[in-house]
């Protein structure tokens, strides 16, 4: 039974990092050709797999773009959570949520998607999307109001500061290149030194 049950999990483990493979070489295509550029055949040929193989993960490029979507914004809550939870001021919190965050983009496993084309998907994996990403910028907000409350952060208008973080992070993947002059940390402190340099308070 125990070698049944190991098996099982071997097949499922495996069946996950291959997911992840998948995704990771989705987003880069569609950050680099978006979404109508992009085929199911190409996506598959990057991962080496046959198309009739990628569709035992997937069923169509619509339901790949979408898991995307899911897997930056659960980055997101993942290293918003993370930030939330450390001790120190809030511009700790948002010097680790930024580092955290960026970070991810350049890890095997990590997401590597623009989120600029949700007017392909349907009206109820839009909304949930959107209600997601709502759900992060509000606590980013309340991150950075703390901040503004607590005197750590000196730039009063938070909702400004959010749009700059999100477009800032947002972009990332179009520009990002593993075989850049700068790693995905030197990347991140820089985001850091702009940001929080900028944010607090003099």
């Amino acid at each position: 039974m125990a070698k049944i049950e190991l098996e099982a999990f071997d097949r499922e483990a495996l069946h996950q990092a291959r997911k992840r493979a998948l995704l990771w070489e989705a987003g880069k295509q569609f950050a680099e050709k978006g979404f109508h550029g992009t085929s199911m055949a190409s996506i598959a040929k990057g991962v080496k797999l046959t198309k009739s193989g990628l569709f035992h993960y997937v069923n169509t490029k619509e339901e790949l773009l979408y898991q995307c979507y899911e897997d930056v914004l659960h980055s997101a809550d993942e290293c918003l959570k993370q930030a939330e939870q450390i001790e120190g001021s809030a511009l700790d919190k948002l010097t680790h949520y930024l580092r955290a965050h960026v970070t991810k983009v350049g890890k095997p496993g990590g997401f590597f998607v623009l989120i600029t084309e949700l007017y392909v998907l349907d009206p109820e994996h839009q909304k949930i999307l959107r209600t997601k990403a709502k759900s992060a910028d509000t606590r980013l907000l309340k991150l950075i109001q703390d901040g503004i409350d607590e005197g750590s952060i000196g730039y009063d208008n938070p909702r400004m500061a959010v749009y700059a973080i999100d477009g800032a992070l947002n972009w990332l993947p179009k520009w990002y290149s593993e075989e850049g002059t700068d790693s995905i940390e030197d990347i991140a402190e820089a985001f850091i030194g702009f940001f929080i340099n900028g944010l607090k308070k003099r």
